[in-house]
């Protein structure tokens, strides 16, 4: 076979059919396969490690949740404690504005 030449399909599947031959398993071979491919589990229904697993990530979403209301809450004491200080400042600039008014008639 030269590089750079085309190779012809017909060819290619002569090749082919004469290298693949089907080849008949060993029963050695098929029990060996069959023994590693199937798990027997027995009564139990859940595997032990399934549970912890299942628990563990039950745990983090919860946790995650709390964290985000946590979060939530704190943002919204923060606003409102901005608003009210806020509206203590303006009441207070009010208050001294229209104290100095009062004071200079």
């Amino acid at each position: 076979m030269v590089l750079g030449k085309k190779l012809d399909t017909k060819k290619i599947e002569a090749w082919l059919e004469k290298s693949l031959v089907p080849v008949e398993p060993s029963p050695a071979f098929i029990s060996e396969l069959r023994g590693r491919l199937v798990v027997v589990r027995g009564n139990r229904a859940f595997s032990p490690w399934m549970v912890v697993l299942v628990l563990t990530a039950l745990l983090i979403f919860i946790a995650t949740w709390f964290g985000l209301g946590l979060r939530l809450l704190l943002t919204l004491l923060g606003l409102i404690g901005l608003v009210e200080r806020r509206r203590r400042e303006t009441k207070a600039l009010v208050g001294k504005s229209s104290g100095t008014r009062a004071n200079a008639t």
